[in-house]
């Protein structure tokens, strides 16, 4: 008797998966991702006796990212436990180059580290891989937190609630 075919077979589909690789692909991660991959990004605005936090969701959709922002204060709010807000979604085409995030990281590429005991300011996680960056110092989080707030204003030019800091008005 020859083996008999299995049906069940003739229904099984290929799993998809991405060959995005965060630390390598991150730098260029507006065209290496796929709509398998998913960037979470967690930021730490604290400084001094300020504490706010933003949290980002990065996924590709055919030829344009998505950015999803969130924002957390604790400072002024009596609330020990406040809620995440939505702070602005937008939607990019793969070959923008205004919001210039990507660059970001490859400026601050010496802050990358894996050490879990160091205070990470920026966390990026795409699946189970996680990329931590740290200052040294209140002189070094501010340069951060400047090239930061200059970078997320490309996207977010509105600014509402300075999340990304305030200009300085002379009069």
């Amino acid at each position: 008797m020859g083996k008999r075919a299995n049906p069940k077979n003739d229904f099984q589909t290929e799993q998809k998966t991405s060959d995005f690789d965060l630390n390598t692909d991150l730098t260029d991660f507006k065209k290496k991702m796929t709509e398998l991959d998913t960037l979470k990004i967690f930021f730490d605005h604290s400084v001094c006796t300020y504490e706010g936090y933003e949290r980002i969701e990065i996924t590709k959709h055919s030829d344009s990212i998505k950015v999803r922002t969130e924002f957390k204060e604790l400072t002024f709010n009596e609330n020990k436990n406040p809620d995440w807000n939505l702070v602005y979604e937008k939607k990019i085409s793969e070959k923008d180059t205004v919001w210039q995030f990507d660059k970001f990281i490859e400026r601050n590429a010496q802050r990358k580290t894996s050490d879990d005991k160091t205070r990470g300011i920026l966390i990026v996680q795409n699946k189970k891989d996680s990329i931590q960056f740290f200052t040294n110092g209140l002189v070094d989080l501010n340069r951060f937190l400047e090239d930061y707030y200059l970078t997320m204003r490309k996207i977010y030019p509105e600014n509402k609630n300075g999340i990304y800091g305030y200009e300085l008005v002379e009069e």
